[in-house]
């Protein structure tokens, strides 16, 4: 097999379940090869902005910061 038809011809020939596995197992390296080989150094996920949310939910709420409430309430 050295070309795609040739690959994809194989491919078609397998059963169904079979080409599901592959088609997961491709799918999976390639997120795996973009995350950890990325082409301009170290990849740095971006988060989303929840602050919009936030305002949008509880408006000019100040929340308090629970882990230094649990702490001040800790013995």
């Amino acid at each position: 097999m050295s070309s795609v038809q040739e690959i994809e011809q194989a491919l078609r020939q397998l059963p169904r379940q079979e080409r599901w596995e592959v088609a997961r197992w491709l799918l999976e390296d390639l997120q795996d090869a973009t995350l950890s080989h990325p082409e301009n150094g170290t990849v740095t996920p971006t988060l989303p902005d929840y602050s919009p949310r936030r305002q949008r939910i509880f408006g000019d709420k100040v929340l308090p910061n629970m882990v230094l409430v649990a702490r001040a309430q800790e013995p």
